[in-house]
């Protein structure tokens, strides 16, 4: 493991782990002259800390070994919040970035659920200094690559690069993940994030899959992937394999439907429509997908929407009745994990 764990005790080693390259803290303030943890000491890391997660994980795979490795590389950053955003993100690609204008980045009035970041709005600092970031990500991912190649073992490597997520980086007037607002938004470029898999030995180079998928389909597709359907849990969990479309195949799956949790917001969203509710008093959002990508216009309560809107509502609560864990479901008097007040 290189990189940023978030899932508390990063002092010392988790889940059978025998390399522990670990920040002390799931945020970040800065990428220089931070805190790390290296054989089970904090220290201050003098690297630009993405090169530094780079060095280790090359480090680890550059190790003598006969059997099959697992290595965890978790980048702290293209992060989006931390301090440096706001004073300028110093990397090699800092000056590259210092007269492009990236009006891919959208720029527009803050929506008036912001309440953290508006700072970073139209702020082009800020868009300068998260692009450099990106950029920063990509050269250590490029480095593991190349990497892999001079071991002569990418043939024999499964690589995934995914994100826990996304980034609303002016979109819909927000910069920020969903906890940056209030209520806790759920538009679009804060629910997707990257999937990117290679196995150059299975996998087919460019190949694309169109099909709505959701994260809890990621467990039970790696194992049936990898030939250990065996091991799935007996416990209910949501989720099915796309492991087909790795090889391949076609999925021709007939329900495209994906939900997702977020504290006191929920979420379910299919090809055509997305229908987001908020315990216990909303408010509510109902977006056409095809019509409406961009998320702008609300039919929660246009009355020529409510079949489809009671149908969206009814697989919303078949779901989450069926996976929630009772302790945690805050719709029917559970707890919060992140100390939140439900009311948010």
């Amino acid at each position: 493991m290189s990189g940023k764990w978030h899932l508390g005790d990063s002092l010392n080693p988790q889940l059978g782990f025998d390399y522990w390259f670990c920040k002390p803290h799931g945020h970040t303030r800065s990428f220089y002259d931070s805190e790390a943890i290296w054989q089970g000491e904090i220290y201050r890391e003098p690297r630009y800390y993405l090169d530094a997660i780079t060095d280790h994980a090359v480090d680890f795979l550059r190790q003598d070994r006969e059997q099959p490795f697992f290595l965890y590389v978790g980048y702290n950053g293209p992060y989006g919040l931390d301090q440096d955003m706001r004073e300028g993100h110093r990397n090699r690609h800092t000056e590259y970035y210092a007269d492009k204008p990236l009006t891919c980045f959208p720029r527009g009035e803050t929506h008036p659920w912001l309440v953290q970041n508006r700072d970073c709005m139209n702020n082009l600092t800020t868009i300068r200094s998260y692009a450099s970031a990106v950029s920063g990500v990509d050269d250590g991912v490029g480095t593991i690559l190349e990497t892999l190649d001079d071991l002569a073992i990418a043939d024999d490597t499964l690589v995934v690069f995914t994100a826990d997520h996304g980034l609303c980086a002016g979109h819909n007037g927000v910069w920020g993940m969903g906890d940056h607002s209030r209520p806790l938004h759920m538009f679009q470029h804060n629910l997707r994030v990257p999937l990117l898999l290679r196995h150059p030995r299975i996998i087919p180079q460019g190949h694309v899959v169109d099909e709505l998928s959701c994260n809890y389909n990621f467990f039970p597709s790696m194992l049936d992937y990898l030939g250990l359907q065996d091991q799935m849990p007996d416990a209910a969990l949501p989720g099915r394999s796309f492991a087909a479309a790795l090889r391949g195949d076609s999925l021709n799956w007939k329900d495209e439907t994906a939900f997702h949790e977020y504290e006191n917001t929920r979420c379910v969203q299919t090809p055509e429509w997305k229908l987001i509710r908020r315990y216990p008093h909303g408010p509510d959002e109902l977006y056409d997908m095809v019509n409406d990508p961009g998320e702008r216009v609300n039919l929660v309560h246009d009355a020529e929407c409510a079949e489809v809107q009671a149908d969206l509502d009814a697989q919303m609560g078949e779901f989450f009745a069926t996976y929630t864990e009772p302790e945690y479901d805050i719709w029917e008097g559970g707890r919060t994990k992140a100390g939140r007040a439900t009311e948010l």
